[in-house]
Parts: structure tokens; C-alpha cells; sequence
């Protein structure tokens, strides 16, 4: 097709299923590995987010008993939180070797993005 400004590509030529280069098939593969990313991104700012306003709990508690054990336990359900997400990304890592080898361990933790 031709144009004011010169000739156009049809992008979805480039874009369609399956003309990914070196790759076909996969796609599905490649957008739940994306969103167990995004996931782990958001646990970890939630996480943060939870430390921070458990020190700020903590630090304006006064003294009072309740308040600093509450801001304890925001702490130390964080810690436990990160724990849980580390060790999710752990398993997938040893999920991937077993199933993909050597290889392709990292496929389930670590995406490639495509782009024309």
C-alpha cells in the first residue's frame, strides 16, 4: 500500500500469531510468565508499603502495648509475605529446570518481550 508519506506496512503481518522471530506457539507461555512477574513486582511494593507504614506504626504507637504489637505483627506478616514470594520464585525456577532442562529453566521467571 502506498501512502502520502511513502509506502505502509500492514502490521499485522508483522504482529500476527505465531510470526514471532525465532519463536512460535509460545505465546501463551509468554503472557503467564509476564503476569507471575507482575505479580511478584506488586508483592514486593506491597511489601514495602507495609514495612513503611508499620515503622510509621511503630515509631507513633507513644508507647502504647496494642499499638506496637500491632505494628509487630504488620511486620512480621510482611516478612513472612516476602518469604512466600521468594520462595514462589525459587520453585519456579526448579519447576522450569525440571520440565525445560538446562536450557530453559528461567523461562517461567524471566520473559522476553517482542517487538516488530
Amino acid at each position: 500500500m502506498y501512502g502520502v508519506f511513502g509506502p505502509i506496512d500492514n502490521p499485522f503481518d508483522v504482529l500476527s500469531p505465531g510470526s514471532y522471530p525465532g519463536e512460535s506457539g509460545e505465546g501463551l507461555i509468554i503472557i503467564i510468565t509476564n503476569l507471575v512477574r507482575l505479580a511478584i513486582v506488586l508483592a514486593g511494593v506491597y511489601t514495602l508499603i507495609n514495612f513503611i507504614l508499620a515503622g510509621y506504626g511503630y515509631l507513633s504507637a507513644g508507647g502504647d502495648a496494642k499499638l506496637v504489637q500491632k505494628s509487630q505483627e504488620r511486620i512480621w506478616r510482611s516478612v513472612l509475605g516476602l518469604v512466600v514470594v521468594a520462595g514462589s520464585v525459587v520453585l519456579a525456577s526448579v519447576i522450569g529446570y525440571i520440565l525445560y532442562g538446562s536450557s530453559g529453566w528461567n523461562l517461567l521467571i524471566s520473559p522476553r518481550i517482542y517487538s516488530p
